[in-house]
């Protein structure tokens, strides 16, 4: 029993496992925390040394063959010294049906693969704390037991065969019900159990009778006063000489007290006792799902290592009561300051809550999980070092506490947990050396970036004033006649000091700053401006495609843009293309059908651009109102050269035309591309082949000619 290897020095582990290398994987990792392993291929060798060696904890694999784990963890349990040891079972990922079935055949836990040896050993190390604390409970349990019996405390007897109902009137005290003077029911005996829990603990029961067992059950009763309070009702079925279930005689006994310490002891496991943060065991196990997450989906995240300034010199000053309350202030404004964090650039869905924990002392940690840029970590930062530097008043005294904060980025600056915060922590300490009450990220770079990402935007929110913005334009040609049929319109920003700044550097700045909807009307604007100009030089009106960026349409009145523009320039919609990318579809569907529509409704054409690159399905496809699909230029540059591009490109304009979809091929840089693409039967095309984006007036010249 536990008992006996409480002082077993190391604590043993059985694992379970037919895979050699999965067997020593699993050896090394618990080996590390001080375990010693026993293996076992099968199940049977499993019951063997089980019986035989009385391990602490037992580690089994869900799919062995012949007998599973979870016939194994069963067999275990159904021995006499099984019931009390702690079992965790290792499943598939995502595999719901094999936790489900882990529970139910008794396992404690559970583990995904694949395993991660430092997590498998802090699971270990659970375990062992988990057995222990069992034991020490079910021992005190075992001790009220035998107490109410001896006394005779908590009876109850249920003679089925004349449905006559007796319990004691201890057992009618504690559960709130009449003295026992007057006749009870066995209905009345279950009366008390709260609504959720009362099928449950009479079906309970009823297996019980059927499958002639003993049973305990826990469960909640709720008292007349409306308090709460946990039972533990055990019975035992009593037959008749021809085997039919005759009488249940069973006890009732408070153990309230016995669940507060079980969460009691939940709490000091994983969370802070003086602030109520997680603590680190907790971060640990957290970090680790997100690292697995964040490589899954190829995100980005964040650790800020916070450490309060002098705070030793508080505490010596204050006292240490003094310092715990400034701990507590401190963790309630870190918590206010993830909470309210406004990171635009951060997608909404699939992602996790930001959490806080303390990891000891006045140090804090926070993870802010799916950032897109590191920017959106300063910002928290910034506001950390806002926020906490407001005087506190605290026991008679005004403090004034300020934070240092090191900030490490997954995975520019590691893809452990503890380089992570290895390289957060160095940054905290670069931030204490230069001077205090700042932030600083692993990678001195970065504070540049960030440096100049503040500058940038500074300048953007003057661009559109200073008139710095221009429009480039690539031609968009019909691959059957080489005709010019209209252009791609592409925003150019012509900085005084800069020179000229790619829309990849200051658009996901546009985004974030709530800049891009000025952006979308300037560029929508000066498109309908530049065509109506072209028609009046003689041209004849030609079709210009615009992009549309940032989150959220309907919040840019995009409608009310695009309606204005056309009126003011005396275009007509045909004229006018938006080309929307696939992961705007996903943004946010029912509103996005409603804006595209609306779009349509005017008369204007939509376009998917980068097609291929992104998310969207079939069903994407027929739910979007498109009238053409523009495939991206990274299969059509290397179209010659690597047959699935060749494949991918085929299926691709099947598919648009069977949907009566148009097919425009981005990117065509040869002749081959150029030929190969007529023969696939794509509908118009666009690339340096033809044209590159050019200036208005150069574009003019190739109105000109005409075709290319």
């Amino acid at each position: 029993m536990i008992q006996h290897s409480s002082s077993r020095k190391p604590p043993l582990a059985l694992i379970v496992n037919a895979d050699l290398p999965s067997r020593l994987s699993m050896t090394a990792a618990l080996a590390k925390v001080d375990f010693k392993v026993n293996e076992a291929v099968n199940g049977e060798e499993a019951i063997i040394l089980f019986q035989s060696d009385n391990p602490d904890i037992i580690l089994i694999d869900a799919h062995i063959p012949e007998m599973d784990g979870f016939e194994i963890c069963a067999a275990i349990r159904a021995l006499p010294s099984g019931k009390y040891v702690q079992i965790l079972m290792i499943t598939e990922t995502d595999d719901t049906n094999a936790v489900e079935r882990a529970f139910k055949a008794g396992a404690n836990d559970f583990i995904a693969k694949p395993l991660n040896g430092v997590m498998l050993g802090y699971r270990g190390l659970y375990l062992l704390r988990a057995a222990q604390t069992f034991y020490t409970l079910n021992s005190r349990e075992r001790r009220l037991v035998k107490t109410q019996k001896r006394a005779q405390l908590a009876y109850w007897e249920f003679d089925l065969t004349n449905n006559i109902f007796h319990c004691s009137p201890e057992a009618s005290s504690l559960l709130g019900l009449t003295d026992n003077r007057q006749l009870l029911s066995y209905e009345d005996f279950l009366a008390p159990v709260i609504n959720q829990e009362y099928m449950r603990v009479k079906e309970e029961i009823n297996a019980a009778i059927q499958e002639k067992t003993l049973f305990g059950i826990s469960y909640q009763i709720s008292l007349p006063d409306k308090t709460l309070r946990h039972i533990l009702n055990r019975g035992e079925i009593l037959f008749d000489e021809t085997g039919n279930a005759e009488i249940i005689v069973g006890s009732i006994q408070d153990v309230t007290d016995l669940k507060y310490t079980e969460e009691e002891i939940r709490q000091r496991a994983f969370y802070d006792g003086l602030t109520g943060l997680a603590n680190r065991m907790l971060f640990m196990d957290r970090l680790d799902h997100e690292l697995s997450l964040a490589k899954r989906k190829k995100q980005h995240f964040a650790l800020l290592f916070l450490d309060l300034d002098q705070f030793k010199r508080i505490n010596d000053t204050f006292g240490h009561h003094v310092g715990d309350l400034l701990l507590k202030n401190v963790s309630e404004i870190l918590q206010r300051c993830i909470r309210h964090t406004d990171m635009a650039s951060r997608p909404v869905s699939n992602s996790s809550d930001a959490l806080l924990a303390r990891l000891g002392g006045d140090e804090f940690i926070i993870l802010l999980p799916d950032i897109n840029e590191p920017d959106n970590a300063a910002i928290v930062a910034r506001r950390i070092l806002h926020e906490i530097t407001a005087p506190q008043p605290l026991e008679g005294h005004e403090i004034s506490a300020t934070t240092s904060i090191g900030i490490s980025v997954f995975p520019v600056d590691g893809e452990k947990a503890e380089v992570l915060l290895k390289h957060a922590d160095s940054a905290m300490y670069h931030a204490k050396g230069t001077g205090r009450n700042n932030y600083q990220f692993f990678k001195e770079s970065l504070n540049v970036e960030i440096l100049e990402r503040i500058d940038l935007e500074q300048n953007l929110k003057r661009a559109l004033e200073r008139d710095e913005f221009l429009l480039y334009y690539q031609p968009q040609i019909q691959l059957s006649t080489r005709k010019i049929i209209g252009a791609e319109a592409l925003i150019r920003w012509v900085h005084p000091l800069k020179g000229t700044i790619s829309p990849n550097t200051f658009i996901p700045i546009a985004k974030e700053s709530g800049l891009i909807s000025d952006i979308n009307n300037w560029v929508i604007q000066t498109a309908c401006r530049h065509n109506n100009k072209w028609t009046q030089g003689g041209f004849g009106p030609i079709k210009i495609s615009v992009n549309l960026s940032g989150h959220q349409l309907a919040n840019q009145n995009i409608i009310q843009i695009i309606r204005d523009a056309l009126q003011e320039n005396d275009l007509e919609a045909k004229y006018l293309e938006v080309e929307v990318t696939e992961s705007m579809l996903t943004q946010d569907n029912e509103a996005t059908v409603w804006i595209l529509q609306q779009m349509k409704d005017l008369g204007i054409t939509i376009a998917l651009d980068d097609f291929g690159t992104g998310c969207s399905s079939l069903s994407d496809l027929t739910t979007f109102p498109l009238d053409s699909i523009k495939i991206d230029h990274s299969f059509v540059t290397k179209c010659a050269k690597i047959k699935s591009n060749l494949l991918v490109i085929k299926a691709i304009i099947a598919m648009g035309h069977c949907m009566g979809i148009k097919i425009v091929a981005e990117g065509i840089e040869t002749k081959e591309q150029l030929n190969l693409l007529k023969e696939f039967g794509a509908d118009e095309g666009q690339g340096y082949y033809f044209s590159p984006p050019v200036s208005q007036d150069d574009f003019v010249k190739l109105l000109t000619k005409g075709s290319l």
